[in-house]
């Protein structure tokens, strides 16, 4: 009885810390996700035909059209395809410091259509403009057309504060994430998401996500580094989800009620990995895309892989939007981009060791 008592002491005792280091850095609740319900499936990936251009990046994809955010590229930011016959339509938003140039602009995020026309907002912190892209009319005219430039500043004017994954939820209304940035050699600032107005440059509401910064100076990553996500919107505009890079966890924020809810891989880590000293920190989630009805992400779970050749990434969790892990993907090929076209039902993917891209077609694993 006695060491039943000690025993049953030491696990409360355990638990009680776990949950007070959630507490100290989380806001919100954390539920665990049974690992042990879901369905295993190995998928062979399709290629589609070879792209006649330049194809490296960041992809985006809508139908026919696949679209990458091209470092490549000496004098533009884009390099557009048909993705179905492979030629090159055009290379598109001109990078530079000219009239009509941009120094930086951010890879595409979510497509949206108006006036039957395929758009999207794109950054550019440099300029201080937010832009509205009609990708329609510049694969149509050969030409980089802008509908819209909206004088937009960066967040309290510090451009290591600017906005990322950035989200239209209607005419006016749009979803920005301000990442982390360093406030000095142990402490970075706390990453958040925010609701804002398009034309007035205007803060509705802030989603804060965590709670307080982690200082830990022995640590193997930067202190910005911590906190780090990779992010998708619910097309339905009524949810965001972030999933973590250094803990199996991904957080579901509530765009109308502001509620944050965190699911976590039963048996993981939890916060307090993070404030170990002198501890290699895994790389859990590295991308993340959804549609109404399912999130998929790319799994990682092992080692920084640093300055050495990228792993063979080849594991993507699919969760329903209740933080239920439902299949695993295991793919025959590394997933190292990735992007949902709801058009045609297709998770399209990349491997950076190779020129080709791929592509499963969700109907048939459904």
């Amino acid at each position: 009885m006695k060491k039943y008592f000690l025993t049953t002491l030491l696990l409360i005792g355990f638990a009680s810390c776990t949950r007070n280091t959630d507490n100290t850095y989380f806001n919100g609740g954390i539920y665990q996700i049974n690992s042990r319900v879901k369905k295993m499936e190995n998928v062979k990936l399709s290629t589609i035909p070879p792209l006649d251009g330049v194809n490296f990046g960041i992809i985006a994809v809508y139908d026919s059209l696949m679209i990458f955010w091209n470092p490549k590229l000496p004098d533009r930011f884009f390099n557009v395809f048909n993705l179905d016959t492979g030629k090159e339509i055009g290379t598109f938003c001109n990078r530079g410091q000219g009239p009509g140039e941009f120094i930086s602009i951010n890879p595409i995020y979510q497509f949206f259509e108006e006036n039957n026309d395929l758009k999207t907002l794109l950054f550019a912190p440099n300029e201080n403009e937010m832009l509205k892209w009609n990708i329609s009319q510049s694969v149509e005219r050969g030409e980089t057309v802008i509908d819209t430039i909206v004088s937009y500043a960066c967040s309290k004017n510090n451009m290591m504060a600017c906005y990322n994954y950035i989200f239209r939820q209607s005419e006016d209304i749009l979803f920005v994430y301000i990442p982390s940035f360093e406030l000095n050699e142990e402490e970075a600032s706390l990453p958040f998401y925010q609701k804002r107005t398009l034309y007035s440059d205007t803060t509705l509401e802030s989603y804060q996500v965590f709670k307080k910064s982690i200082k830990n100076g022995e640590a193997s990553i930067i202190p910005e580094a911590f906190f780090n996500s990779v992010t998708a919107f619910k097309p339905d505009g009524s949810r965001i989800v972030q999933f973590m890079k250094r803990l199996t966890q991904f957080n579901i924020i509530n765009t109308v009620t502001g509620e944050v809810i965190g699911y976590r891989l039963e048996g993981s880590p939890d916060f307090s990995i993070l404030e170990k000293k002198k501890k290699s920190i895994n790389v859990n989630y590295v991308r993340a895309q959804a549609d109404d009805e399912f999130i998929y992400a790319s799994y990682w779970g092992k080692e920084d892989w640093g300055h050495k050749e990228i792993p063979l990434l080849n594991n993507i969790h699919v969760f329903d939007w209740s933080g239920k892990l439902l299949y695993e993907l295991k793919t025959d090929q590394p997933v190292h981009e990735m992007w949902l076209d709801r058009v045609r039902n297709r998770l399209y993917t990349t491997n950076l060791n190779v020129d080709d891209v791929f592509y499963i077609d969700l109907d048939e694993i459904k």
